[in-house]
């Protein structure tokens, strides 16, 4: 049986913040990185590492405030730019698989063919290539499906 949903701009925001978390790590890292080996280049005086401290409050502001702004503003401008995104959707869920509907067509896959299936509280993040993925509302789906997409994860 197919279900009807629609994507709301704060499913959205959620899914893409939480299939882009692992960027954020690596800019963490590299940031860390930078501010570890700067006292080091250039000497470890007391200018060097003060300056080095400085910066890393900064680092810190913008990376826990600043940036995760402007990723969420960008996000919502992304999804009321594209009407594609806000068209109503329906998911059906086969013995060994899910096909996805709307208008513009639809997709089927095999569970086997998934890259990935990420399970979110309210949300079922399925992953047909390693950067793509379809998102579902988890309140569509019944305790055996979520289970289907669990056992995936």
């Amino acid at each position: 049986m197919a279900r009807s949903y629609q994507i709301t701009e704060t499913y959205f925001v959620l899914a893409n913040r939480h299939a882009r978390r692992g960027l954020v790590r690596w800019l963490v890292v590299a940031m860390v990185l930078v501010l570890a080996l700067f006292p080091a280049l250039h000497g470890f005086s007391g200018e060097s590492v003060a300056a080095s401290a400085v910066v890393a409050l900064f680092l810190a502001l913008f990376l826990w405030r600043i940036l995760p702004a402007l990723h969420t503003w960008a996000l919502r401008r992304t999804y009321r730019k594209n009407p594609l995104l806000q068209r109503e959707q329906s998911v059906e869920m086969l013995p060994a698989g899910v096909v996805l509907r709307s208008s513009n067509g639809e997709a089927r896959y095999h569970f086997g063919e998934l890259k990935k299936v990420e399970l979110m509280d309210d949300l079922v993040l399925v992953y047909p290539t390693t950067t793509l993925f379809h998102i579902i509302p988890a309140t569509l789906l019944n305790d055996f499906e979520l289970a289907q997409f669990r056992a995936l994860s």
